[in-house]
C-alpha cells in the first residue's frame, strides 16, 4: 500500500483534463497524457460540446493533438525554447503542424532581450496537400527597472502572398494594468495606429 500512493499519484500528475465554458451553452474539454520523458511531451484530444437553448446538440468535433517541447540554459543568461504541436481533425482530414524556438537572453542588468522564430504548415489529409505555410517572426527588448518593451512582429503567407508586420510599444503601469501603443503595417500608406489598456483580475 505504501509502494502504490506515490504510483498513484505520479500517474494522477500525468493526465490531462481541462474543462472549460464556451459560450452560454458550450463546453470544451482538453484530455491527454504527459509521457515520462525529458522536457515535455504530451498528447490527447480536444472535444468541443455545443447546445440549443432546448437541449439538441448541435456539434460535437474532435481533435487528435501532441505537443513536445524542450528547454535548454534554465540556470543561465541565455534560455532556449524548442516546441513541435500537431493537431488533427480527423473528420475533415485537416491538419496543422507548428514548430517554434524562442531564445531569452539577459543582455544586461536593465535590458532583456526576447526573439521568438516559427512556420507552420497546414494541410488535407484527404486532398494529400498542403494549403498554407506561415512563417512569423519576433523581438522583444524590455527595460527591467521601468517595465517598458519594444516589439515588433513579422508575418508571411504562402497561400495569400501576404506580409504582414507591427511594432509596437507596452508599458506596464501597475502589476495588472497595461498600455499598448502598436503601429500597425508601419511601412505602408495605409498603416494603422492604435492604443488599449488591458487589465487583468482573478474572479
Amino acid at each position: 500500500m505504501a509502494f502504490s500512493l506515490p504510483l498513484a499519484a505520479q500517474a494522477e500528475d500525468r493526465l490531462i483534463w481541462q474543462p472549460t465554458r464556451s459560450g452560454e451553452n458550450g463546453m470544451h474539454l482538453r484530455m491527454g497524457v504527459k509521457l515520462p520523458v525529458d522536457g515535455e511531451a504530451s498528447a490527447g484530444a480536444d472535444v468541443s460540446v455545443a447546445a440549443t437553448r432546448s437541449g439538441r446538440v448541435e456539434d460535437t468535433p474532435v481533435d487528435v493533438w501532441a505537443r513536445v517541447a524542450v528547454r535548454r540554459g534554465a540556470r543561465t543568461a541565455v534560455v532556449t525554447s524548442r516546441t513541435v504541436d500537431g493537431m488533427f481533425d480527423p473528420r475533415t482530414g485537416t491538419g496543422s503542424l507548428d514548430l517554434g524556438m524562442e531564445r531569452k537572453r539577459i543582455l544586461d542588468e536593465r535590458l532583456d532581450l526576447q526573439r521568438i522564430r516559427g512556420i507552420n504548415v497546414s494541410c488535407n489529409a484527404h486532398l494529400k496537400r498542403c494549403d498554407d505555410v506561415v512563417i512569423r517572426q519576433s523581438a522583444r527588448l524590455s527595460a527591467v527597472a521601468t517595465g517598458t518593451a519594444l516589439v515588433a512582429e513579422g508575418s508571411y503567407s504562402a497561400a495569400t502572398l501576404d506580409f504582414s508586420n507591427l511594432v509596437r510599444v507596452e508599458q506596464k503601469v501597475t502589476r495588472k494594468m497595461n498600455v499598448t501603443a502598436t503601429l500597425a503595417a508601419p511601412f505602408r500608406d495605409d498603416r494603422q495606429a492604435s492604443i488599449s489598456l488591458s487589465y487583468a483580475f482573478n474572479w
